[in-house]
């Protein structure tokens, strides 16, 4: 078992793009270029998780993390599996400890900002129910910070820039970027395409949710190719996240609902109330959002966005 630490995590720099990416880029340029950048925001907002003043610094760590292990999946053929393999896992562990302080932040947020037009009379239950998220908030930041001080999280940032600087390539790498990369990106076009092309004719969350982590997976896919294959992939990438965006505010409404259920379930009858009246909120939003999405798809899904996958 690993032991935490207090020696201090050295975060060496890494250049936001150590390689100039042209149409004769090699394949093995734009993993090293993808992944020296989604390192490098990792490490840049790592002192800013620490001191914990601004949640975005947390929000940026996590969208690193997961920029990582996506790049790590679309670049697999290029990569050695073994060590690439090994640390998604390790980029997981961190991601999950960044993305439970993340969900709560967010949480605490939303519910805020919405409770500011319940009426005033309902400021003390409103109080006393976000007082039970703001311990959670306390108690996920706790884990992070103690993981962040363990010698576990230490190892994953000497491994993280090693891998960086010096990924090892495998495969085609040396082939010219254009004739290579597209094809790594389709699996996660294709992916998405059947996700939606397998959902019920009234989709429940879980499912919408599936389509949002789809389209996340493609959108990081073509951003991570964009610089060697173009405006194309750029394209194709601003167009998923729409649909990721719209179905991201979906599932944020859908978990506002189930904690909000969660702890009506033992609160005191005024809390009940106010917890009722922002569960009607999550609804109508959620509503209106699943009237807003099939059109988001239908944007995402032209041919003309996806030829170069072919």
């Amino acid at each position: 078992m690993r032991q935490s630490t207090e020696r201090e995590v050295k975060l060496p720099a890494l250049p936001a793009s150590p390689v100039d990416m042209d149409a004769r880029s090699q394949a093995g340029d734009a993993v090293r270029s993808a992944l020296a950048a989604a390192a490098t925001r990792l490490l840049r907002h790592d002192p800013g998780v620490r001191i914990g003043d601004d949640p975005e610094d947390v929000h940026q760590a996590r969208v690193a993390t997961r920029r990582l292990r996506s790049d790590l999946r679309t670049f697999r053929a290029l990569l050695d599996p073994e060590r690439s393999g090994s640390l998604r896992d390790e980029l997981k562990w961190a991601g999950d400890l960044l993305g439970d302080l993340r969900d709560a932040d967010v949480l605490l947020d939303r519910l805020r900002r919405q409770a500011d037009g319940l009426p005033t009379r309902d400021a003390v239950a409103v109080a006393g129910l976000l007082r039970r998220l703001v311990a959670e908030q306390d108690a996920a930041r706790a884990r992070l910070l103690e993981a962040l001080r363990s010698e576990r999280y230490v190892e994953l940032v000497e491994r993280l820039v090693a891998f960086a600087q010096v990924p090892p390539l495998v495969g085609a790498w040396a082939e010219p970027a254009q004739a290579v990369l597209p094809a790594l990106v389709k699996p996660a076009w294709r992916h998405l395409e059947r996700t939606v092309a397998g959902l019920d004719s009234e989709p429940p969350p879980e499912q919408l949710h599936q389509v949002r982590i789809r389209a996340k997976r493609c959108r990081y896919a073509a951003e991570a190719v964009a610089p060697a294959v173009g405006k194309d992939a750029a394209r194709l990438a601003s167009a998923v996240a729409q649909v990721q965006s719209v179905l991201g505010d979906h599932h944020d409404a859908f978990v506002a609902e189930a904690w909000l259920r969660e702890k009506a379930a033992e609160a005191d009858p005024a809390q009940v109330l106010v917890a009722g009246e922002l569960i009607s909120l999550q609804r109508l939003e959620a509503s209106e959002l699943e009237r807003q999405w099939p059109s988001a798809w239908k944007k995402a899904s032209r041919r003309k966005l996806r030829r170069w996958l072919d």
